[in-house]
C-alpha cells in the first residue's frame, strides 16, 4: 500500500520498494474447464469480532483504532465474484450445475487500515489499506466424502475507497485465497477428475474401453450443448479442408509430427516451449524440406505459415464428436486409441472460449497421449493442449474452434486458400 511512497520518502531504496511491491504470483492464461460448481462462501466471524485496526502511517489520517467486524452490504456478491476471479487467476473455469460443489467458510480476517490524506487539502479522500484472510473450503462430492481444504490470501487496494468501505481489500484478499487453491495439487486432481469415475481426465487408463458398445458413464458435470451430436451422425455443416489423405498432410519438425491444417499453408505443431529457429524448416510427407514461418501461439499449439501455395490438408470436423465415439491416432492400423466420454465447458485463453472433450484413453497411449487425433473417416476431430500446471492432465479441444481462434488473430494473405 506504500509503494508510491517509497520514490517520493526514500529515493535509494525506491528500487527495491517497488520490486517487492511487484512480486506477485503469475496468472494462469489457459483456464481448463473444473467438474466443479461455485458454491456460496459464508462468513464464520462473530459480530463484534477485531478485523483489524487502522495504523498511523504516512499519508494516514487519525485516529487509530481497532475495528470489529460488520457484515458490509453487498458482501456475499463481493465474495462470490472473487471465488470466479480467483479460481479462474489459478487456471480453472469452474462449470455450473456440476454434482461437485465448492463452497467455503471466511474464519478469519485481519485488515491493515489508512485513512488516506490528499496531499493537497490535507482532507480524507477514503480508505486503502492491506488485508489478510483464511478460508475453510469444503468440495462436496454426494454419495462421497467430503473433501476439505484450508488456504489464506492476501489482498490490498491503494486506489482510496470513497465510501469508507474496504470490500475491495477483502475481494482481493478472497481472490488470492480461492487462487491458492487452486494451484493446490491434490485440489486440481479433484476438480480435473471425471465425477463419475474419479479418475483424472486424460491422466490414467479407463475401463471404458474394454466393452466396445457399453453405454460410458457420463459426469454430472456435463451441461447439454448444441454442438452434441449422436455418433457417427452425419455432419449437417461442411468440414474444413481439401480432403488429403491423413500422411499426405503430416510434416515433421526434429522428433515432432505437426499436420497441414488449412490449404492456404497453415500448419499446426503441438507447442513443447523449445526455441524455434527462423524460419523453420519442416519435412513434408514426400520428404522435401521447406521453410515456414511462425504465425501465432495459443492453446499449447503453434501456427506456422507456408509459403504460398496450395497445400494437401487435413480435413477439419466443423463439430465436436458425438459422446460415445471412438478416436484413432493418424495413421495407425485402425485400433481406437480414445472415446469420447462427454463434452465439457470451454477452455479459454488470450480472451477465446473453445469447445473442450472428456476423452477416456486407451491403456496403452494414456501415459502419452497422442497430441492429435481423428475420427474414423480420418478428419482430424480432436487436439491436445497444454497441462496448466505440472501434474495436470492434458485437456483436448475441438481443432475447429483452435483454428477458428487463429485466423481472428492471424492476418489472411492474398494466397490464402479457402474451404470448399
Amino acid at each position: 500500500m506504500h509503494c508510491a511512497l517509497g520514490f517520493i520518502l526514500v529515493p535509494m531504496l525506491s528500487v527495491l520498494l517497488l520490486a517487492g511491491c511487484a512480486e506477485t504470483a503469475a496468472v494462469t492464461e489457459v483456464r481448463v474447464p473444473a467438474a466443479v460448481a461455485a458454491g456460496r462462501v459464508v462468513i464464520d466471524l462473530p459480530v463484534g469480532h477485531k478485523a483489524g485496526a487502522y495504523e498511523w502511517g504516512w499519508g494516514c489520517d487519525g485516529p487509530y483504532h481497532d475495528v470489529a467486524w460488520i457484515a458490509e452490504g453487498g458482501i456475499d456478491r463481493i465474495l462470490a465474484d472473487a471465488l470466479r476471479d480467483g479460481a479462474g487467476w489459478g487456471g480453472l473455469s469452474l462449470t455450473p450445475g456440476a454434482g461437485r460443489v465448492l463452497s467455503g467458510r471466511l474464519v478469519d480476517i485481519d485488515l491493515s487500515l489508512c485513512r488516506r490524506m490528499s496531499g493537497d487539502t490535507r482532507r480524507s479522500v477514503g480508505t486503502t489499506g492491506t488485508g489478510r484472510v483464511r478460508i475453510d473450503w469444503e468440495v462436496t462430492d454426494p454419495p462421497r466424502a467430503v473433501h476439505r481444504f484450508t488456504t489464506e490470501g492476501t489482498g490490498e487496494s491503494d486506489v482510496p475507497s470513497l465510501n469508507g468501505k474496504y470490500g475491495i481489500i477483502i475481494r482481493n484478499a478472497m481472490a488470492d485465497a480461492t487462487r491458492r487453491l487452486a494451484t493446490l495439487p491434490e485440489f486440481r486432481y479433484l476438480a480435473l477428475s471425471s465425477p463419475a469415475t474419479g479418475t483424472a481426465v486424460s491422466a490414467a487408463p479407463s475401463p471404458a474401453l474394454a466393452s466396445i458398445g457399453a453405454a460410458p458413464t457420463l459426469p454430472t458435470a456435463v451441461q447439454p450443448t448444441v454442438e452434441v451430436t449422436a455418433p457417427h451422425q452425419t455432419q449437417d455443416i461442411a468440414d474444413e479442408g481439401d480432403g488429403a489423405s491423413q500422411s499426405a498432410a503430416l510434416i515433421r519438425w526434429g522428433s515432432l509430427t505437426g499436420v497441414i491444417a488449412d490449404p492456404g499453408g497453415l500448419v499446426l505443431l503441438p507447442d513443447t516451449g523449445a526455441n524455434l529457429p527462423t524460419p523453420v524448416p519442416l519435412m513434408l510427407a514426400d520428404g522435401r524440406v521447406v521453410d515456414s514461418e511462425v504465425a501465432a501461439q495459443a492453446f499449447g499449439f503453434i501456427l506456422l505459415r507456408l509459403p504460398a501455395g496450395l497445400w494437401p490438408a487435413i480435413t477439419i470436423r466443423r463439430q465436436r464428436p458425438g459422446v460415445s465415439q471412438f478416436l484413432y491416432r493418424p495413421g495407425d492400423d485402425g485400433s481406437s486409441a480414445a472415446m469420447v466420454a462427454a463434452h465439457i465447458g470451454p477452455a479459454r485463453s488470450q480472451g477465446t472460449e473453445v469447445p473442450s472433450l472428456l476423452l477416456d484413453l486407451d491403456t496403452a497411449v494414456w501415459r502419452d497421449p497422442p497430441w492429435m487425433l481423428v475420427d474414423e473417416e480420418g478428419r482430424l476431430a480432436a487436439l491436445r493442449g497444454q497441462r496448466t500446471l505440472p501434474g495436470d492432465p492434458a485437456p483436448y479441444y475441438a481443432p475447429a474452434g483452435v483454428m477458428a481462434h487463429f485466423r481472428t488473430i492471424t492476418p489472411p494473405t492474398a494466397t490464402d486458400a479457402t474451404a470448399p
